[in-house]
């Protein structure tokens, strides 16, 4: 199994679809149930795959109608990520390292012993 996490790979591939034109501007993408059914995900995933692709300017939801691929998309799906998205992604890397740290050491603390321990 890859190390990549799923909403990631999934973004990739949808990507790579408005880049090809197999979703071309103004397409609607599928429903979220697709999207899980399609890709054997929780909604969970899903909903990150659509934001991953939302703050990459390629989608754009419309309230009760769905999720639709913008103009000029696929000119901006090929460009890489801009410097702002990935301080963004790493900032939240951060925040979620940190905070199972901190877990970890209350848990620690607690004395509870990790699966590994004897």
């Amino acid at each position: 199994m890859s190390g990549t996490p799923a909403y990631v790979r999934i973004a990739d591939d949808l990507r790579d679809k408005i880049r090809k034109g197999e979703l071309a501007d103004g397409a609607q993408l599928p429903s979220m149930s697709q999207l899980r059914e399609a890709y054997g995900v929780s909604s969970t995933v899903i909903r990150s795959v659509l934001a991953e692709l939302r703050n990459a300017g390629l989608v754009v939801g419309q309230q009760g109608k769905g999720v639709f691929v913008r103009s000029g998309a696929a000119d901006r799906a090929t460009a890489p990520p801009d410097p702002g998205t990935l301080l963004r992604r790493l900032d939240e890397l951060t925040e979620t390292v940190r905070a199972m740290d901190s877990r970890l050491r209350v848990l620690e603390q607690a004395g509870v012993k990790s699966p590994g321990d004897s």
